[in-house]
């Protein structure tokens, strides 16, 4: 006779899943990052140009990490705990990294015509 009982994952399962999937939201916005700070935008300095960088990635981060977010919690089978504290966990070393590279702009001179 077969087993037709629905196997549901575990809480740890839930808790790496999420932690993974907001790291690799995190990932791909410092991608877009490094990808975008190489840009000299025509009459500024460097300094415009990370700053575009900058803003433009933690905008899709935030977006796409909302979006993710948001479909987890729907599809959750009562771990929300375990989807919530797989996000946050991911944003300890994003928020490290944020700060950092935030000083590092703000202290670039802006070099607009």
């Amino acid at each position: 006779m077969a087993d037709h009982t629905a196997h549901r994952p575990s809480i740890s399962l839930g808790l790496a899943a999420n932690l993974t999937i907001g790291a690799l939201v995190h990932v791909l916005a410092a991608l877009v990052y490094g990808m975008l700070s190489l840009l000299r935008l025509e009459g500024c300095g460097a300094a415009s140009g990370l700053a575009a960088g900058w803003t433009l990635a933690v905008l899709l981060d935030l977006l796409l990490g909302g979006v993710l977010l948001a479909g987890a919690l729907r599809r959750t089978d009562g771990n929300r705990w375990a989807v919530l504290a797989g996000w946050a966990g991911s944003l300890v070393p994003f928020v490290a990294l944020a700060g950092s590279a935030m000083n590092f702009v703000g202290n670039l001179p802006d070099g607009c015509a």
